[in-house]
């Protein structure tokens, strides 16, 4: 399990401990989607909001885009899971401004020279307009299962600038990853038997993939022929992705804590659970 993941478990377990009621109901939603928000609040049986976990120092959104040489201008991809609102639109054209500096990005990246309220102004707008998310939950520590009060806070998204630094960086990475298919399957068998896995069987449940081998819990990487893999543990199994084969150039936001708990943003999401 990634820290991420323990993040979301922990601050799942810890919220759910102190908030949830008869009415109220808290479901751990989001995983590796990055489509859904992290913590589904229901009440009474029907959605409510989303609560988004992070960690003190973590992304916080991205969005592809391309530079255009013969325009010296940045295009937002048609490929992006939204589509482009007001905030992304402004953050591209203060790159274009200055096209030269950004239109050659690396893995490393090029941190993106603009006024931080543009950026604040995208995560706002991209949690609240898109995954419908009211407040964020900040895990300190993450890994010892501290459930203890002063480990987490708890804030309205519209206060996120107060507890978060936040900058942008332009640059290539993975364009992500997807769940194989039964199509895949003799691939996978030839990828895991190249790297001398021995698996006891391939199969899918819901519309992810496992494989059950006798090896360390770690991710490990594998080349098949058509395409790479990634096994990750999962209690006594291996979840199986599909790597992607191209890099795309990504304006990723990077955030890093430094506020402490506000005691009227921690009583504003008390009183959401006040029936």
């Amino acid at each position: 399990m990634e820290t991420w993941q323990i993040c979301e478990k922990e601050c799942f377990e810890y919220i759910k401990q102190k908030f949830q009621n008869d009415y109220f109901i808290f479901e751990l939603d989001g995983g590796s989607d990055s489509s859904k928000s992290d913590i589904l609040v229901t009440k009474n049986g029907i959605a409510f909001f989303f609560i988004e976990t992070k960690m003190s120092k973590a992304q916080c959104g991205q969005f592809v885009a391309f530079p255009e040489e013969s325009k010296k201008i940045f295009i937002y991809s048609k490929s992006n899971k939204y589509t482009q609102n007001l905030q992304s639109s402004l953050i591209l054209e203060k790159m274009s401004k200055n096209f030269n500096k950004y239109k050659t990005p690396n893995t490393k990246g090029i941190k993106i020279d603009i006024d931080k309220s543009y950026l604040y102004d995208w995560v706002y707008h991209f949690y609240r307009d898109n995954k419908n998310v009211k407040y964020f939950i900040v895990e300190k520590s993450v890994g010892n299962n501290n459930l203890s009060d002063d480990n987490f806070i708890i804030f309205p998204i519209e206060h996120f600038y107060k507890y978060f630094d936040i900058n942008a960086i332009y640059r290539t990475k993975k364009s992500g990853s997807s769940n194989p298919t039964f199509k895949d399957f003799d691939d996978i068998k030839y990828a895991l038997n190249t790297e001398g896995f021995k698996f006891n069987k391939l199969y899918q449940e819901d519309k992810y993939v496992f494989t059950e081998i006798d090896a360390e819990p770690i991710t490990y990487k594998l080349t098949g022929e058509k395409n790479r893999y990634q096994l990750k543990p999962e209690q006594n199994k291996f979840k199986i992705t599909k790597l992607s084969k191209t890099s795309n150039p990504n304006v990723i936001f990077e955030i890093t804590l430094i506020g402490e708990q506000n005691n009227r943003d921690l009583e504003k999401f008390k009183s959401e659970f006040i029936d």
